[in-house]
């Protein structure tokens, strides 16, 4: 298993402007309209004391690169959301992440660019991060499969809600408020979120992605509080650290089809449905899900998946891939990095 690359992808920062912006003035208002802004006005309950009150937002969304959104609220403080990878090369396949000083130069671009777009102001000051995405990419051969299932044993410590899906062959979210940790295979997201024609055009790309098993762990973090700007100085030590509380020991054994056929084989069942069982399993481990929800009627689908559930077995881990998956060389490259 190789580290192809690792680095920042999506940032959600937010600034502050010095001075609050003329926000009731129709004048503003209308030149905001004119440069793409949409305005909603919410209506919030202070619990405090019980009583109402208006917050106006104002949204922007670049009509060239949709990665890249703008929030203002209260007519001084300025959100955004957006990929590092995808304002830096303007492509929607993202495979190269940003490093610690790509984004600090992608966060001034965007902090200078909405001092341009809103009218009467000048270039915000940059106060925090709310949400903060960094990734590795593994090329991980024929293991890929193991590395997604890998994905789905990953662990919060001390985390008590926690939510999974797991998708085998094609991916794994472990989520808590606070925090998710995403395995998946980058190819086949490729191939599902690109339209026909951006298929067509980075087709090499895709194939190489699913030749060489690549494979995405990305990291989300968006604390209740926001972060400092330091948080961009340690990204891979950042991720070497999850890594590791995620996998105590670094390592992971992924018991795949093999140990779903024992537990299948020791059920007090005919060996008919022994055997129906058996077969779908091994058609969940080589299609993955999207696969299967193709090969199959959604009832269909949905009723063979309950029976796993009421005999106790977990068909989400299942996969073609048995033994044991490292990450300490992983971890080692990340902080050395």
């Amino acid at each position: 298993m190789e580290v192809a690359s690792h680095g920042f992808d999506t940032l959600r920062p937010i600034w502050e402007f010095s001075e609050g912006l003329p926000a009731a003035d129709f004048g503003w208002r209308s030149d905001m309209l004119v440069r793409g802004f949409r305005s909603q006005v919410n209506t919030e309950l202070d619990y405090r004391n019980g009583e109402l009150s208006t917050a106006e937002t104002w949204t922007w969304q670049d009509p060239t690169n949709n990665t890249l959104r703008l929030q203002l609220r209260g007519g001084r403080h300025l959100a955004a959301e957006f990929s590092v990878p995808r304002l830096l090369d303007d492509s929607a396949v993202n495979l190269r992440l940003g490093t610690s000083d790509e984004a600090t130069e992608v966060l001034e671009y965007v902090g200078s660019l909405a001092g341009a777009l809103i009218p009467g102001s000048t270039a915000p000051t940059l106060q925090k991060l709310s949400r903060v995405d960094y990734a590795c990419d593994l090329y991980a051969e024929s293991g890929g499969p193991g590395v997604i299932a890998a994905g789905g044993q990953f662990q919060f410590p001390g985390t008590r809600k926690l939510n999974k899906q797991l998708y085998p062959y094609e991916g794994a979210i472990i989520r808590t408020p606070q925090q998710t940790m995403r395995t998946y295979s980058k190819g086949l997201e490729l191939i599902h979120k690109l339209t026909p024609g951006q298929r067509k055009e980075h087709a090499p790309i895709i194939q190489l992605a699913l030749e060489k098993g690549l494979t995405r762990m990305e990291h989300m973090s968006r604390p209740r509080k926001p972060m400092s700007l330091e948080y961009l100085r340690g990204g891979s030590q950042m991720f070497a650290d999850k890594l590791q509380q995620g996998f105590p020991g670094g390592r992971v054994y992924i018991g795949g089809l093999h140990k779903l056929r024992a537990q299948i084989d020791a059920l007090p069942v005919s060996a008919q449905r022994r055997t129906s069982l058996i077969a779908f399993a091994t058609r969940y481990a080589t299609l993955g899900h999207e696969g299967m929800q193709v090969a199959y009627s959604r009832p269909t689908f949905y009723r063979q998946r309950k029976q796993f559930l009421e005999y106790g077995l977990c068909l989400d881990d299942v996969t073609q891939f048995c033994g044991e998956v490292d990450f300490n060389p992983v971890i080692k490259y990340l902080r050395a990095a």
